[in-house]
């Protein structure tokens, strides 16, 4: 039987959520939520399922089994501890909150319910991420930089939160560089600038670099809505090899023993080789899958972990730490928001 679920939030994200439900074999759409009752009664419709402004009115239903959570970030919260308290399973788009704090909570609160609660980093699923998840562990990465250069981004992203801007659109790679490097991060240094387009303090830029380890190991990540046309470069560096693509299709890959005399350009043992990647597409499909196929007990082969909402509650935290550490000037440890 496929996993019973509801969808809350019924704006543009929650209705293409709904479209990936609809072609599932592991997943039933039962019902969806919007305080908005015009649009609920929209997205009712348009779905063929039933709708209610409340989503405690979903919970009182025996027959859901899970909530699917694409309401406003200021929203997540409320809405994932009573599908928490209720014993059902919870998948939250990004950001899982809208402060690190709530976040941290709402961790706790899904380590105490038991339960399949997971955010919904959809790239993890993707075939770049798999080659990642393969490739980078030999090579021992102490250093990686990853670029995220877009486009203007569309004015519903345009308000000055952490997580609003070019942060809404980094926080994908944040997750990337956390779960790829590995280990909780410790602190962040960054450089931001506001207002270039609208006069505004929407986040247009942002320089960060994350720290592992006491500082053993990095992350840099770069990103700007002003970035137009520009390739995204993703390169990790370490004791035994190297990592780098401008497309994530062609990769290259340079392996070695370690490197122990000055000058050596050309370590003994080295090996290089080109991978080939396919496209990636959009992932949320294999992400919901994933979600569903732990809920009914199933074991998907090559599937990397989803992100856990501890993992979700560090990628807000980076992300509110480079903010203060740019208007403060200096490195922000994370603890400072746990």
């Amino acid at each position: 039987m496929p996993v019973s679920i509801a969808i809350v939030g019924a704006g543009q994200r929650g209705l293409q959520l709904a479209e990936w439900v609809g072609r599932s074999q592991r997943l039933h759409l039962a019902a969806v939520c919007d305080v908005d009752a015009a649009r609920a009664a929209a997205a009712a419709q348009r779905l063929g399922v039933p709708a209610e402004t409340d989503h405690r009115q979903l919970l009182q239903r025996t027959d859901i089994q899970a909530i699917l959570v694409a309401t406003g970030a200021q929203w997540h919260a409320p809405v994932t501890f009573d599908a928490l308290a209720a014993g059902r399973h919870v998948y939250v788009e990004k950001p899982l909150a809208d402060t690190p704090a709530v976040a941290r909570r709402m961790a706790q609160a899904a380590a105490a319910a038991g339960t399949v609660n997971v955010v919904g980093y959809q790239q993890r699923f993707t075939p770049f991420a798999a080659l990642l998840a393969a490739a980078l562990p030999p090579l021992a990465p102490v250093q990686a930089l990853l670029t995220a250069q877009r486009g203007p981004m569309n004015p519903q992203y345009f308000f000055p939160d952490p997580y609003g801007g070019v942060g809404d659109y980094v926080t994908h790679t944040v997750d990337m560089a956390l779960w790829t490097m590995g280990g909780r991060p410790g602190g962040v240094c960054s450089h931001i600038r506001r207002g270039t387009i609208r006069g505004d303090q929407t986040l247009e830029f942002q320089s960060l670099i994350v720290d592992f380890d006491g500082g053993e190991r990095s992350a840099t990540i770069v990103t700007s809505m002003l970035g137009v046309r520009v390739a995204n470069l993703v390169e990790y560096v370490g004791t035994r090899g190297t990592l780098w693509t401008l497309d994530q299709r062609t990769v290259h890959v340079a392996t070695h023993p370690g490197v122990r005399e000055a000058g050596n350009r050309a370590p003994d043992g080295l090996e290089t080789r080109e991978l080939t990647c396919p496209a990636a597409g959009d992932a949320t499909g294999a992400s919901l899958e994933h979600f569903a196929a732990r809920i009914l007990g199933e074991h998907p082969p090559v599937a990397p972990p989803a992100a856990s909402f501890a993992e979700g509650a560090d990628a807000l935290a980076v992300a509110a730490a480079a903010v203060i550490a740019a208007e403060q000037g200096r490195r922000v440890p994370l603890s400072e928001l746990d």
